[in-house]
């Protein structure tokens, strides 16, 4: 028997799930032809399925040496780089097999996918662009082309790949998940409903797609099926913290009858600091308010960090510092589920404020450095923050930079204030133009500086960040710039907050243009420092 007929018997043996048998043979046929490529290639692919992946990328490496054009040794080669997490190895791979032939769709697919979740979508848009061109029929390619499409902010390009892609497939569910997100992103709402319901028609169990249907129902004040489908988020599995684990059973809003609850936090500072305003009426219903010493308190709440000092002043609850010991408990909760746990609709939101107080020898420590601060007299001390945390989903819609506010620095009557915290926080050393403006971010450590500064401002004016919250739950007047697709908790067609008393929304009418919203929010200030 000659190598190419022992070479065929191995990889029958190999179709037929005789592994080891074909492994021997192509080991043989490697002994007696070291040249003999695709031996080496197939004992490669043999070891990779076998766990043994460090050999079986020297193998490949072997067989790209003896053949250095085998496009099949350089997308095995690629594909198991990827799944050895060698991202940047995998994809010089994948590009010299498609420079060795242009014309494969698939491996550009691929490495659309692998630049995708290495966090460059330029490159990434370029490859499935170019699958996509190659095999316009293809559904997979048209619909990973429109995901890029939506994260650059090409809304219209996007849902007509989308579109395709449900032309090609009816069944896609991603495909109309993408399709509602992408439409809600250009103010369809209604339209993105009916896309999320086919998508879970199609997939009952697609969390993604439950999860956005709940987001637009919140956002439409449809507050009871908003609520319910908003527990979808933990199967989504993409929200930044995961879902905790305990022993003891999840609260279930039934009364607490001595027991012990833990509501624990979740997602980002804004979450958190909405929704604790459930808390001091929990400690209410339960008598915590006449209960005696912190460690009998019946509510606990786990926190971040950053939150600890300003969380501390909500009545009847004791706050523990995440990843410290847990005080004894019965029951738990994440936090976002309380509004639903309460049955919250929009006429019932607890919109009392302040819930939260910043402490007073801050305050005053604070209150000095503001000393003489407002000009012209009896001036207007205006905080402000223009933008979010890069690592926010949505942050390059709500983020304006530090650019616009010039032109409220140049009011009479007006005094600028950065408390703006984060990677953009040394713009406040030197603002645009050099406009004035009081920078005391270097020096705000926490929350509870922050909230001591805003004790002594008169407005503050920000982007949807979690200063906004902050702002709302100690009662400080607070302007919020709203992107064109808001966040749930703004709601549509309204300048003011069910959730919050004291602020006021000024909406973006046009995604991505912000100069209209920067000028009714100018002429507003004008007015309040002239009255």
């Amino acid at each position: 028997m000659n190598i190419e007929q022992a070479f065929t018997m191995a990889v029958g043996l190999q179709k037929a799930g005789r592994a080891d048998e074909a492994g021997r043979l192509y080991a043989q046929i490697a002994a007696s032809d070291p040249h003999f490529a695709p031996a080496v290639n197939n004992m490669g692919l043999l070891h990779a399925l076998a766990g043994r992946k460090e050999t079986a990328v020297a193998l490949l490496r072997r067989a790209l040496a003896l053949v250095p054009g085998s496009l099949n040794s350089w997308n095995n080669l690629a594909s198991l780089l990827t799944q050895l997490d060698r991202r940047e190895e995998a994809v010089r791979t994948y590009r010299i097999s498609a420079r060795l032939d242009p014309a494969q769709p698939a491996v550009l697919n691929e490495l659309g996918l692998l630049l995708e979740r290495s966090k460059r979508p330029d490159e990434a848009r370029e490859a499935f662009a170019r699958a996509a061109a190659l095999d316009p029929m293809e559904a997979e390619y048209a619909n990973n082309l429109g995901a890029m499409l939506r994260t650059d902010h090409r809304l219209e390009e996007a849902t007509g790949c989308f579109r395709r892609t449900i032309a090609l497939n009816p069944q896609h569910s991603g495909a109309y998940s993408n399709l509602g997100s992408t439409v809600k992103d250009r103010g369809s709402f209604w339209a993105a409903l009916l896309a999320f319901r086919r998508a879970t028609t199609l997939e009952p169990d697609f969390a993604g797609a439950h999860w956005n249907e709940s987001l637009v129902r919140l956002l439409l004040g449809d507050f009871v099926r908003g609520w319910r489908g908003y527990e979808w988020r933990w199967k989504h599995g993409q929200l930044p913290s995961p879902q905790r684990s305990f022993s003891k059973p999840r609260w279930d809003g039934s009364p607490l009858r001595g027991r012990r609850l833990l509501v624990y936090w979740e997602q980002g500072f804004g979450d958190v600091l909405q929704c604790v305003r459930y808390l001091p009426l929990l400690a209410q219903m339960v008598g915590a308010e006449k209960g005696g010493e912190d460690g009998e308190r019946p509510i606990l709440l786990e926190c971040q960090h950053a939150l600890l000092p300003v969380l501390r002043s909500l009545p009847g609850v004791t706050v523990v510092l995440t990843g410290a010991p847990l005080p004894d408990f019965d029951v738990q909760l994440p936090v976002m589920s309380l509004p639903a746990l309460f049955g919250t609709r929009l006429e019932t939101v607890p919109s009392r404020v302040p819930y939260l107080s910043a402490e007073p020898d801050l305050v005053a420590r604070w209150g000095e450095r503001l000393k003489g601060l407002a000009r012209d007299g009896g001036g207007l001390k205006v905080g402000i923050v223009w933008a979010g945390s890069p690592t926010h989903g949505n942050d390059r819609n709500r983020s304006i930079g530090l650019a616009p506010f010039a032109r409220l620095a140049a009011i009479p009557g007006v005094s600028l204030v950065s408390i703006q915290k984060g990677p953009t926080e040394g713009q406040a050393a030197n603002p645009p133009g050099g406009f004035p403006l009081l920078n005391l971010s270097p020096d705000i450590k926490d929350f509870a500086d922050t909230a001591a500064i805003m004790a002594n401002l008169d407005l503050v004016v920000c982007v949807d960040t979690s200063v906004a919250h902050l702002a709302g739950a100690l009662g400080v007047p607070v302007w919020v710039l709203v992107p064109f697709a808001p966040d749930w908790r703004w709601m549509l067609d309204r300048e003011d907050s069910p959730w919050y008393p004291t602020m006021r929304l000024f909406r973006q009418a046009r995604p991505q243009h912000w100069d209209d919203t920067i000028d009714r929010l100018e002429r507003a200030l004008r007015e309040r420092a002239a009255g």
